[in-house]
């Protein structure tokens, strides 16, 4: 598979996606795409704000958990859905501008609890960059 994207997985009793992309933020901000398409049932979205983004992490696949989560979070809290984001990363750590629709609360049509740690898979390739990941629903 080339450029980049996501599809969901068939897995027992969760919700699980595959991401691809060439680079590692690419990843990153395709995440955050699947993630909020499960949430919103694919619902058509307009990213008219932005939101500074700043974590450390353990490693890369810490790094993708711990954005997902903070995604997921500021969907269910504040129903702020991220439709794209500028990431750098350096190290563990991330930072960076996310862009997404505010107060999109009425938008959600799916609960996820947890981004999981369970199967999590983070390969870097020749074509670039493929993780798969469970969400606890």
């Amino acid at each position: 598979m080339s450029g980049r994207g996501h599809r969901p997985l068939e897995h027992t009793a969760d919700l699980a996606v595959e991401l691809w992309a060439p680079d590692e933020a690419s990843l990153l901000v395709e995440g955050a795409r699947a993630l909020v398409e499960l949430l919103t049932d694919g619902a058509e979205l307009h990213g008219s704000a932005e939101r500074p983004v700043e974590l450390e992490a353990l490693d890369p696949e810490d790094r993708l958990v711990r954005w997902l989560g903070e995604v997921l979070f500021l969907a269910s809290t504040e129903g702020f859905l991220v439709t794209d984001a500028a990431l750098e990363l350096a190290g563990s750590s991330l930072r960076g501008t996310m862009r997404g629709e505010p107060g999109a609360t009425a938008r959600l049509r799916s609960e996820i609890k947890a981004v999981t740690y369970h199967d999590l898979q983070l390969t870097r390739g020749p074509e670039g960059y493929r993780a798969r990941v469970v969400f606890d629903v």
